[in-house]
């Protein structure tokens, strides 16, 4: 079994278990514990109990209704549904499991590298796990020079969410924590077959108890393409709303744009 796939029964195993633990068992006499046992699902997904225990274990192939009654009976948001398409079949259409492509450039080419250097606002270049391969004076500026002194392998966008520079600088510190986990998760489970993620995740938990914990509530969410942030300006110290443009350009290349308002600038 390759190591992908061991990852991908692991995750879908530990995301079907972690929503069956929220849900209320309905009452019986003499039973003990929370959440709903494996038969219950079952019951409510029209499927036999072997069955779903064979498919919390990753060894059974199922057609995606019977993956979206699954999901349905464990009352899942759409991020998890999306994702346990995703974790069970290989893909939940419109947008495919993200495997390394090689017929896409796997690092970015010179325009965009111009792009990211010429911008007067925070930009950068990541790859897959979201992890900077190419960032700007300004972002430099606005991280406190963290992407600077970081090694190049541990420049994470997440990552950088749990250190002390960003606690002082980003405004509701802990929401934005929660999120970029939720978010790096869902992308996690879409690039299980990306040989570095592995190594990002693990150095996140190791790094930091409180990415450890949120890691380990399985929380998953939708990757917003723009999203609003309230940031400190390192030399006014006083906070400003920006809007944060981050979307995919290939598989393996995002792109991060920090928007502020004008007269803003940092450099």
């Amino acid at each position: 079994m390759s190591a992908a796939e061991r990852a991908r029964r692991a995750e879908l195993g530990g995301l079907l278990r972690a929503c069956r633990a929220r849900q209320a068992r309905p009452a019986v006499p003499g039973s003990r514990g929370a959440g709903m046992r494996q038969e219950d699902i079952a019951g409510l997904a029209g499927i036999g109990v072997r069955v779903y225990g064979q498919f919390e274990r990753g060894d059974h192939p199922a057609s995606a209704p019977v993956v979206d009654r699954i999901a349905a009976a464990l009352q899942m948001s759409e991020a998890e549904r999306s994702a346990l398409h995703v974790l069970a079949t290989g893909q939940d259409p419109p947008r495919p499991l993200a495997r390394p492509a090689r017929s896409l450039p796997a690092e970015e080419g010179q325009a965009l590298r111009d792009m990211v250097d010429s911008s007067p606002y925070a930009a950068a270049l990541t790859d897959e796990t979201w992890t900077v391969t190419r960032h700007n004076r300004a972002m430099s500026a606005w991280a406190g020079g963290w992407f600077d002194s970081a090694a190049p392998a541990d420049r994470n966008l997440v990552a950088y969410l749990f250190t002390d520079l960003a606690a002082a600088s980003l405004g509701d510190i802990r929401a934005v924590r929660r999120a970029g986990i939720a978010r790096l998760r869902y992308q996690y489970a879409r690039n299980l077959s990306s040989p570095g993620f592995t190594a990002v995740v693990e150095g996140l938990r190791r790094a930091s108890p409180a990415a450890a914990a949120l890691w380990s509530m399985r929380e998953l969410a939708f990757s917003p393409h723009l999203y609003p942030l309230r940031i400190r300006h390192p030399r006014t110290g006083d906070f400003t709303r920006a809007s944060v443009l981050f979307a995919p350009v290939t598989p393996r290349v995002w792109a991060y744009t920090m928007i502020v308002p004008a007269g803003t600038a940092p450099v």
